[in-house]
């Protein structure tokens, strides 16, 4: 798959007025982005796969816009032969969790957490997970900004939970690792975009 093949897939399901497939458009902006200033201090990423994984990281959104549309997001790409634009949905959705934090919410049986985490086991977390979920972090909606501003916003949406407590302790953790190799704030490199719709 290249951007372009990503950017058709969008685009086939970017039909009825939603927000969310120009949220797809921001995080891969900001993907991009971070992937690109990563490899210029020696990270050696494939920048286009982390622009492509931010494009499609929340296309189960076109089946469900339930707390599973990461996962669907993940078997409908992973379905089409796209097993490394799937793991963007997974990496967005999980956000880095270990897999006890899952096994504790009660709507997910044992079994679903199970495979959702035999994705892990056959790739642990890594650089381009954090890319996505510190992108995923910095666009409120369509406008991208800072990760504070990001999940203040989903606190006001969805409420104070240890749920949502934990997606902006794990952003800020993803953050300040791309910020190591960066020798820099993320903040710092997002920071001239913020606003920008």
């Amino acid at each position: 798959m290249d951007t372009s093949e990503a950017n058709d897939i969008l685009n086939e399901v970017d039909k009825d007025g939603e927000s969310w497939p120009q949220h797809c458009r921001q995080v891969a902006r900001v993907a991009r982005c971070l992937a690109d200033a990563l490899n210029h201090c020696g990270a050696d990423i494939d920048a286009e796969l982390c622009e492509r994984q931010g494009l499609l990281h929340d296309i189960g959104r076109s089946k469900t816009h339930g707390p599973l549309h990461g996962w669907t997001g993940f078997t409908m790409l992973r379905g089409l032969g796209h097993a490394a634009e799937a793991r963007g949905c997974l990496a967005h959705w999980t956000k880095g969790r270990r897999q006890e934090e899952l096994e504790v919410v009660q709507m997910w049986k044992p079994s679903f957490v199970a495979r959702v985490y035999e994705v892990f086991e056959q790739r642990p977390w890594d650089i381009y997970d954090s890319v996505v979920s510190a992108a995923d972090s910095s666009v409120r909606h369509t406008e991208i900004v800072s990760i504070e501003d990001r999940h203040q916003d989903l606190f006001n949406r969805y409420g104070d939970s240890v749920w949502m407590r934990r997606a902006a302790e794990l952003a800020h953790i993803h953050a300040t690792e791309l910020g190591d190799i960066l020798k820099s704030p993320v903040a710092e490199l997002i920071s001239p975009l913020y606003g920008t719709e």
